[in-house]
C-alpha cells in the first residue's frame, strides 16, 4: 500500500504540473474570440470559427500545444472533438456524469457511435452516476462501456478525458456548487498529440481504476 500511495502522489504531482505549466510550444488564449448571443458561432456549442479551426488543425496535423478552455461551450466542444477522434480507447475521470459535460444528447450519441465501432470506454467517477442514458448504454454495451466508482476519496482533483494515450483534456479543480452559478467558467487545457503527458495521465487513470469498483 505504501508504494501505491507514493506512486499515486508522484502521478498527482505530474497532473498538478500539467495544469500549472505554460504550453510546451504555444498557448491559444481563447477569451477574446468568444462572441455573445451566438454571434459568429458555428456549432451548437457556441464556439467561434477561429477556435474551431485551431482545434481542427491541431487534430489534423497532430500538433503538440495546449489549447485553453475557459467556458462550458469550449468544454463541450473539446470533449466532443476528442471522442469523435478516438481510434483505440477513451478514458474518463470525473466527479459524476453531469449534464454539463457528458450527460447531454450530443456527447452520449458520440460515445454510442464509438461503442458501435468496438472502441472501449472506461469511466471512473468520484460520486457514481445518476444518469438513465448512461445506464442504458452500459446495459447495451456491457463489454465495452465500463463505469466505476472510487472506493475512497482521492487527492487528485483534476478531472480529465484521455483518448488513445496522446490526446487529452485536463480540468482545473472547481467546486460542484460553483457550476450552478450564472458566472461559472471552467478552466482546462487540451492537447491533441503529446505522448509523454498522455502516458502520465494514463498512469493516473490506471491507478484510480485499481482503487475503484464497477457500478
Amino acid at each position: 500500500m505504501g508504494n501505491f500511495k507514493k506512486q499515486l502522489s508522484f502521478l498527482s504531482s505530474k497532473m498538478t504540473f500539467l495544469t500549472k505549466s505554460k504550453s510546451l510550444n504555444r498557448t491559444y488564449s481563447n477569451r477574446p474570440t468568444m462572441k455573445k448571443e451566438g454571434v459568429n458561432d458555428i456549432s451548437e456549442f457556441g464556439v467561434s470559427q477561429e477556435y474551431r479551426s485551431l482545434v481542427e488543425n491541431a487534430v489534423k496535423y497532430k500538433q503538440d500545444f495546449f489549447i485553453n478552455n475557459s467556458t462550458i461551450e469550449h468544454a463541450k466542444f473539446l470533449t466532443l472533438t476528442l471522442i469523435n477522434n478516438a481510434k483505440k480507447y477513451i478514458k474518463i475521470f470525473t466527479g459524476d456524469l453531469s449534464e454539463l459535460y457528458y450527460n447531454n444528447s450530443t456527447i452520449i450519441k458520440a460515445l454510442q457511435t464509438k461503442l458501435q465501432e468496438n472502441i472501449k470506454v472506461e469511466i471512473v467517477t468520484k460520486n457514481g452516476i445518476n444518469s438513465k442514458q448512461f445506464m442504458e448504454l452500459k446495459e447495451k454495451y456491457k463489454e465495452l462501456l465500463i463505469i466505476r466508482k472510487l472506493d475512497n476519496d482521492t487527492k487528485i482533483n483534476n478531472h480529465f478525458l484521455l483518448v488513445d494515450g496522446t490526446s487529452f483534456r485536463v480540468e482545473y479543480p472547481h467546486k460542484k456548487e460553483d457550476t450552478n452559478k450564472d458566472s461559472f467558467n471552467v478552466y482546462a487545457k487540451a492537447n491533441f498529440y503529446n505522448q509523454e503527458l498522455g502516458g502520465h495521465i494514463g498512469g493516473i487513470f490506471d491507478s484510480l481504476r485499481d482503487v475503484s469498483t464497477p457500478i
